[in-house]
């Protein structure tokens, strides 16, 4: 089935001792090392983990050479929240830290898109929530 109206997952590198854990959470460029890591507070996303990252033979996740595939930015994508946030309808949702969304700006939190869920939803760390991503901050 497609995902984000048909857009495909890529495969990306991911930056040394960062692992991911499941599929939702926010993914910045770490131009550094020319890999991806979680997001932090002030970071622009430009995707969303399509699952957890790799393993390796015993099972583990993978802590160097390790990659994770990922949705690029762009329609409606389902993103992990931090802990106690609320979201309503058309609420922006912002960027946060150890890959997960937050319901305000905090800091200087970028924007990752407009919360599309139904109604008012409460989070406990990990939940998906239905974020639209297109047109989102970049700068």
């Amino acid at each position: 089935m497609a995902y984000a109206g048909g857009t495909e997952a890529v495969n990306m590198d991911l930056k040394t001792s960062t692992t991911v854990a499941g599929a939702g959470m926010c993914l910045v460029n770490d131009s550094t090392n020319n890999t991806v890591d979680l997001s932090a507070d002030g970071e622009i996303c430009i995707g969303i983990s399509a699952d957890e990252s790799s393993r390796d033979a015993a099972g583990t996740l993978e802590a160097s050479s390790a990659t994770v595939s990922m949705y690029p930015r762009g329609g409606v994508l389902l993103v992990q929240a931090e802990a106690s946030q609320t979201f309503t309808t058309g609420l922006l949702v912002y960027v946060g830290d150890g890959g997960q969304v937050i319901d305000s700006n905090d800091h200087s939190s970028k924007i990752l898109g407009i919360y599309v869920g139904s109604g008012a939803a409460s989070t406990t760390a990990g939940d998906l929530i239905p974020v639209m991503t297109a047109g989102a901050a970049t700068a």
